[in-house]
């Protein structure tokens, strides 16, 4: 079963896969990778059901609870792997993902666009705020994250410390914890133990929830600089789920220093990928808290992926797709 495992993992890094989709149904397993073209479908006989069983006992899941969803980690050739798993009725699913074994990018290597490489490098000399990053499942707002990180451990002397659920990059420049809620390490816990911690700048993985959302505006209250990531289309919207959450105005007036809404896509030449910014700052960052949209003369995320398209810069049908999304 180890072989298959290595073979499945080896072909999915080859088709630039992140993630192993899995639905065993009527004693066949079907298998999708999430690849930077969407999810494409993997016709197979070589993976039976019998696989699928094997990978939740490779991620230490609970098998005398079967129908619990579980998540659970392995390393298989060097590579760590996360894998989750949800049964409901006669249908098992699961997702492997596949988390990056290389180091952070440079934050001249994130995108094109100068003016928010610049912007991107004033936030390496920040004390105090809170930048949230916003996005769909693989826009690459963790990676832009890191590339900061990484950037203030090389010029300071600051403590960071990370809460992820999982580590997908990992830097040896600061301090990285793994949420295991299997042994009670979940975000709640982790936010508070991580503030005894004394540390400067502070990466929460995922604001999920109302908690977090609110140990986050305390962490910056508190004089921290923090970076977080929330699932939201862009910048208004993450404003609106922060307000879901139980997160005032006031508040948000008080702390909030900027909202990167992003965006990836495959280059040119189907190797490369470039991601595209809307930056919510001071003046426009207050309007928008105070009106609830964006200043006339903002440029959005729409019109930046258009302008990405029109310059040969991206080649993607989900690029198209997304600007019409933002048309609804």
């Amino acid at each position: 079963m180890e072989e298959l495992l290595i073979s499945l993992v080896e072909f999915a890094l080859r088709k630039r896969c992140s993630d192993i989709h899995f639905t065993c149904m009527d004693d066949i397993l079907h298998i999708e990778f999430r690849t930077p073209f969407g999810l494409e479908k993997i016709y197979q006989d070589i993976w039976k059901p019998s696989f699928f069983a094997y990978l939740k006992f490779k991620a230490n899941l609970d098998l005398t609870n079967p129908y619990a969803p579980q998540s659970g980690g392995f390393i298989t050739k060097d590579i760590p792997c996360r894998f989750s798993v949800i049964i409901n009725q006669t249908i098992e699913t699961g997702v492997l993902r596949i988390l990056s074994t290389n180091p952070s990018l440079m934050i001249d290597e994130l995108c094109m666009d100068q003016t928010v490489l610049s912007i991107f490098h004033s936030f390496v000399h920040l004390r105090q705020g809170l930048i949230i990053f916003s996005g769909p499942t693989n826009s690459g707002k963790t990676t832009t994250v890191h590339a900061i990180l990484s950037a203030i451990s090389r010029q300071s002397r600051n403590k960071i410390v990370s809460l992820e659920d999982p580590i997908e990059i990992r830097d040896d420049g600061y301090l990285q914890l793994q949420i295991n809620e299997n042994l009670g390490f979940t975000y709640e816990k982790g936010i508070e133990e991580l503030l005894r911690h004394d540390p400067d700048v502070i990466f929460i993985g995922e604001c999920r929830n109302s908690y977090t959302a609110h140990m986050v505006i305390r962490a910056c209250l508190t004089g921290h600089l923090v970076f977080t990531t929330i699932h939201a289309k862009d910048s208004l919207e993450t404003l609106q789920r922060l307000y879901d959450f139980g997160i005032h105005r006031h508040e948000l007036e008080n702390t909030l220093t900027a909202i990167v809404a992003q965006r990836l896509y495959s280059n040119l030449d189907g190797i490369r990928k470039e991601c595209v910014y809307e930056i919510l700052t001071q003046k426009e960052l207050g309007y928008a808290i105070k009106f609830n949209r964006y200043p006339d003369e903002f440029i959005g995320l729409a019109y930046k992926i258009s302008e990405e398209i029109r310059l040969h810069r991206i080649r993607d049908e989900q690029a198209e797709y997304d600007i019409q999304s933002f048309k609804k």
